[in-house]
């Protein structure tokens, strides 16, 4: 019967993907969505990226383990929303489709071409964790090996993505989200009835001090703040005012969300142990917990928000990519090359998801290669700061091997690199700013 369900499921995504194609009439629907979308369907779109497999997976297991410091994901991701929101009328005066071409705008083409070369690689990380979700859910639910779940969802992904581009996307996120929260909300809620503690170790504590903190506001909260994804669903709103007011309910939303995902975490170690669960907490109290009813929900809503998150940072890879081929998007041969690089790159992460299983790392090892290249030259170009091209490149290149370098490095040293690899940044760029022409009266 779950076969059945399932694949009803992923008939049902490929037919949206399959209605979504035959709409589209141009680039500025396949990669902005007509740039007419309203409050309702960029705050859903917002939440449903926010709330991939991996953050919420990553989440309520990290909260099992450290207790309610796992609520700083939602509340690090409603913080660089909130930072976000005083940007979005720089914005406006912009016409990029995406961040490499605001990166080309402000530094030049040679910058374009470097994010457009690096943000994919690092994103390819990311689609791989939404694959990894997705395999740990359906292996589950239809008792399926982990290779062959990977396949399959990663499959899905790929054709849903390649047919109805952003089109599809931020039309079906808001249903998307509303399964995510139905399901988060019922689990926490049953469990609530059911009796037992709910009693963890506080936000800072000597697993997770102020340190690690500062930097997941660094690695985390900075890819709202200056993000290829959430760019990408800014750009898709109709007016500022709509960006605004769709930010503004996503932080509403974030901030006792933070709070739901990490109860569900403390409440499992406080009542069964910290040693019992192996693998998902969440994927635990459905098998031994939660009632069949609420379990299909669970499922389905940890399904809708894989393939929110997966199929925008796929978009989002392979259309930064096209751009080394290419001027701008807009472009004739921009949607048949941008497709032919979501079938290469989700190949790749379907590859990626093969080898690798620990989906929380993968995701921030990639975000944090993309903060420590991307987040200082790309806030200092929003705010108007310009420099020479040589010195922007040098900074993206020294900052993200920087950040690289000290996520795999790892424990306080690591930390101590990538807080380094932005000041390293910031000092290039400074170093990069053209000095002013004095004419001689």
């Amino acid at each position: 019967m779950n076969q059945v369900i399932l694949s009803l499921y992923f008939f049902l995504v490929i037919f949206i993907g399959y209605s979504s194609y035959k709409k589209i009439k141009g680039s500025k629907d396949y990669f902005i969505a007509g740039k007419d979308a309203g409050v309702k369907e960029i705050a859903g779109s917002l939440l449903a990226t926010v709330l991939g497999s991996s953050a919420i997976i990553g989440s309520v297991n990290f909260s099992y383990a450290n207790g309610w410091a796992g609520s700083w994901f939602m509340l690090c991701a409603a913080l660089g929303l909130l930072g976000l929101l005083p940007l979005v009328d720089r914005l406006k005066k912009y016409k990029s489709y995406n961040l490499p071409e605001l990166m080309g705008e402000f530094y030049g083409n040679e910058v374009k071409v470097l994010s457009s070369i690096i943000i994919p690689i690092a994103w390819i990380g990311i689609v791989a964790a939404q694959i990894m979700g997705s395999a740990k859910i359906i292996s589950i639910f239809v008792d399926m090996n982990y290779s062959t779940a990977v396949i399959i969802s990663g499959l899905v992904f790929i054709a849903y993505t390649f047919l109805g581009g952003q089109l599809s996307i931020i039309k079906t996120d808001f249903i998307q989200f509303l399964f995510i929260i139905a399901g988060v909300i019922l689990c926490f809620t049953y469990i609530l009835k059911g009796g037992g503690d709910i009693v963890g170790v506080g936000l800072i504590n000597e697993k997770f001090g102020y340190l690690d903190l500062f930097i997941m506001i660094l690695t985390y909260s900075s890819t709202f703040l200056v993000g290829p994804d959430i760019y990408s669903r800014i750009f898709c709103a109709r007016d500022e005012k709509t960006a605004k007011q769709a930010i503004k309910l996503s932080i509403v939303i974030l901030i006792p969300l933070g709070f739901i995902l990490a109860g569900i975490g403390v409440y499992v170690s406080s009542n069964y142990g910290v040693d019992i669960v192996k693998g998902s907490v969440l994927m635990f109290l459905a098998d031994r917990v939660l009632p069949q009813p609420i379990v299909i929900l669970l499922y389905f809503g940890l399904l809708s928000a894989v393939i929110s998150s997966a199929d925008t940072t796929l978009l989002t890879a392979s259309s930064t990519f096209a751009q080394i081929f290419m001027k701008d998007l807009r472009e004739e041969q921009a949607i048949k090359l941008t497709r032919v690089f979501i079938l290469i790159f989700g190949g790749f992460s379907i590859l990626v998801a093969l080898k690798f299983t620990f989906i929380l790392s993968t995701l921030l090892l990639a975000l944090a290669v993309y903060s420590g290249a991307f987040i200082v030259p790309c806030l200092a170009g929003i705010l108007g700061y310009r420099c020479k091209k040589n010195y922007a490149v040098s900074g993206i290149l020294l900052g993200g091997g920087l950040a690289l370098y000290g996520k795999l490095t790892g424990g306080v040293p690591g930390n101590l690199i990538i807080i380094f690899s932005f000041l390293v940044n910031f000092i290039i760029l400074v170093l990069g700013r053209p000095r002013e022409v004095r004419i001689k009266k």
